[in-house]
């Protein structure tokens, strides 16, 4: 989806030039990397509430030689899947630890375990005994991830990169009053409504949802929404808004096409026929001319 979304912030035009990329849950961040990386965006700011996986960033950011050469140094067994998971089991229990012992226990549990969620009830890739196709190592080249590491460092005392921690809602809602709102393109990935509390840390409430969708139809800022497929995204918690519907392509099980919606701002510039993916079909789900003619059909409250 990189293409698509560096083109999305070239289109986009203002009373100020849009030159941040903000992503308020941020995760891995592959999106806005992947920006910096193609020189597609100027700079990026990254929030994210996990309080592992904003050591991570932080010791990225702050101290990208050391993280990496701790990660250029790590020889991934079952052992040291443990060892990391129980950092995060005291970072959970209260425990105040530092960035770079917490980010380092971040990293391994995310690159060693089956989900990649960063948190203690995760289990290994390869399972207890590591006696399959794949370990724990089976995602871990250490020279390459280290590299990574000083990739992200580089950006961050370059300053195209920034990160804080906190509350995406509450970082979303304080743009408006920011004075920089105009500067910004908002990439909101949120949980997914279906499966987001198995599939993340941090979970979301259906209240949490609604927050966040009263907070986004009030932003002034331009953004763009990605959700799962379900029908309270357009008919509940944007029901006035443009919605793409589109292909993701999974071959995890059995080779299938699944579906996901993007939301997008009234004040967000986008091509009438846009292709989010290099493969797969996307098609308005509501388009701008919907919204005009109020004719789309609307489900039963």
């Amino acid at each position: 989806m990189s293409g698509f979304l560096g083109g999305l912030f070239a289109d986009q035009t203002g009373p100020m030039d849009i030159e941040i990329w903000m992503e308020p849950f941020a995760g891995g961040a592959g999106a806005g990397l992947a920006l910096l990386a193609a020189g597609r965006v100027p700079e990026v700011w990254l929030v994210d509430q996990n309080p592992a996986l904003s050591a991570m960033w932080r010791a990225m950011c702050d101290q990208g030689e050391e993280l990496a050469a701790r990660v250029a140094a790590t020889v991934p067994n079952l052992a040291v899947w443990h060892e990391a998971k129980a950092v995060l089991q005291a970072s959970e229990a209260g425990e105040q630890l530092e960035d770079l012992d917490l980010g380092l226990a971040a990293f391994l549990v995310n690159r060693c375990s089956r989900s990649g969620i960063v948190n203690s009830r995760v289990g290994p890739i390869g399972g207890k005994h590591q006696d399959g196709r794949w370990t724990v190592a089976s995602r871990f080249n250490a020279a390459e991830l280290a590299e990574r590491i000083r990739r992200v460092h580089r950006f961050a005392q370059q300053g195209q990169l920034r990160f804080g921690e906190g509350d995406a809602i509450a970082h979303i809602a304080d743009l408006n009053d920011s004075g920089i709102g105009d500067e910004l393109l908002l990439f909101v990935d949120p949980p997914y409504l279906r499966e987001g509390n198995r599939l993340y840390a941090n979970g979301m409430t259906a209240a949490d949802h609604q927050a966040l969708a009263d907070t986004l139809n009030t932003c002034q800022t331009p953004w763009l929404l990605t959700y799962d497929n379900e029908p309270l995204v357009p008919d509940r918690l944007y029901p006035d808004c443009r919605v793409l519907a589109y292909e993701i392509p999974n071959t995890a099980n059995q080779q299938r096409v699944a579906w996901e919606y993007a939301v997008l701002s009234d004040n967000l510039r986008i091509d009438n026929d846009p292709q989010l993916l290099r493969r797969g079909d996307a098609v308005w789900l509501r388009s701008e001319a919907d919204l005009r003619a109020q004719t789309w059909p609307r489900r039963a409250a």
